[in-house]
């Protein structure tokens, strides 16, 4: 029951439009340091600085993964 009202209130909470480094790589499937290493190199998604956090935007993510997407040749 404990589970069910978990998920529940989880399903009734606003979408978050940003997420920080963490979220944004475990939304991603990757490594908090794969992602900083795009932010200092390039080549990884978009990013949005407020002060000396590093948020990014969801709609942002997906794009860049949709971006990343390839169809197998055969």
């Amino acid at each position: 029951m404990e589970r069910l009202e978990r998920i529940e209130r989880t399903l009734a909470a606003p979408r978050r439009e940003f997420l920080d480094t963490n979220q944004a790589a475990g939304f991603l499937g990757l490594s908090r340091q794969q992602l900083e290493l795009w932010r200092l190199r390039g080549g990884g998604p978009a990013v949005h600085r407020v002060g000396r956090k590093c948020l990014y935007s969801v709609d942002d993510l997906r794009a860049f993964m949709a971006g990343l997407r390839r169809e197998p040749l055969a």
